[in-house]
């Protein structure tokens, strides 16, 4: 059965799953989609064409679904979408997507995003990221599976993060960053392979050292990057990470943190 305190909003037309619960003084839009088993915390705004997923965790003052901050786009018809168990902690904010741009903010399944962080019109999270406190993304910025972003790091518009990729706290991060490193710094420059992340998410002992004769040709030598790719086609043995890597760099629009 829905739970709704009694000093919650809930517009009649809001589409709550039986096994929702929503705390005091939170306001729900007539847009709005709540799936199965998920928990909204007390003062939460939850705004526009926002779906969010089954067994999510809300907690309080959280603000879901807002307009895009963009002079003269009030994102109208653009949506949120929130992918199954995903937590978001106090004051954390992520708005929905704007018209100019692909429409829709994406967040994936078992995000965790940490207390004041913000999320961007047009951003796409893939699975099982976390957003440290205070980070913020600007738009359009798309992270992979597993990443991790530090606390109060800033993340330029359209910058791409790779999967399994760590960026340390109080970092600016202009370029894409890509699978599987570790970067610090304003600018941030990639500092070695993430190998705790890889080896407890259970990638082999065989692919990581085929990443480091990666990483040394594309970070450690005089080599650009074009060149790097080069060499790592000829000399480093494919499997699926390498290949992973290759293919994000050769995408990459903005350029590599190097």
């Amino acid at each position: 059965m829905t739970h709704i305190h009694p000093s919650a909003v809930v517009a009649s037309e809001a589409k709550l799953a039986q096994d929702c619960s929503v705390g005091a003084f939170s306001v729900i839009g007539p847009d709005v989609v709540v799936k199965s088993g998920t928990v909204i915390g007390s003062h939460v705004l939850i705004e526009g064409m926002t779906e969010i997923g089954a067994r999510c965790q809300i907690f309080s003052h959280v603000v879901l679904g807002a307009a895009p901050q963009i002079v003269q786009d009030r994102g109208e018809g653009t949506k949120l979408a929130i992918g199954d168990e995903t937590v978001i902690r106090e004051f954390a904010s992520v708005h929905r997507g704007s018209v100019k741009g692909r429409g829709a903010t994406v967040l994936g399944c078992r995000n965790y995003i940490m207390a004041y962080a913000h999320i961007a019109h047009d951003c796409l999270l893939h699975d099982d990221v976390v957003v440290a406190s205070q980070a913020g993304l600007a738009g359009h910025v798309e992270v992979e599976t597993r990443a991790v972003i530090g606390g109060q790091t800033g993340i330029h518009q359209f910058v791409r993060i790779g999967q399994y990729a760590m960026v340390g706290a109080c970092s600016a991060v202009l370029q894409d960053i890509p699978p599987f490193v570790k970067a610090q710094g304003n600018r941030a420059k990639c500092y070695g392979l993430n190998t705790v992340g890889l080896r407890r998410h259970g990638v082999s002992e065989e692919a990581i050292l085929r990443l480091k004769q990666a990483y040394r040709l594309l970070f450690l030598s005089h080599l650009n990057t074009s060149q790097a790719l080069d060499r790592i086609a000829l000399e480093v043995t494919s499997c699926p990470e390498i290949d992973d890597l290759m293919h994000f760099i050769k995408l990459s629009a903005r350029g590599i943190a190097r």
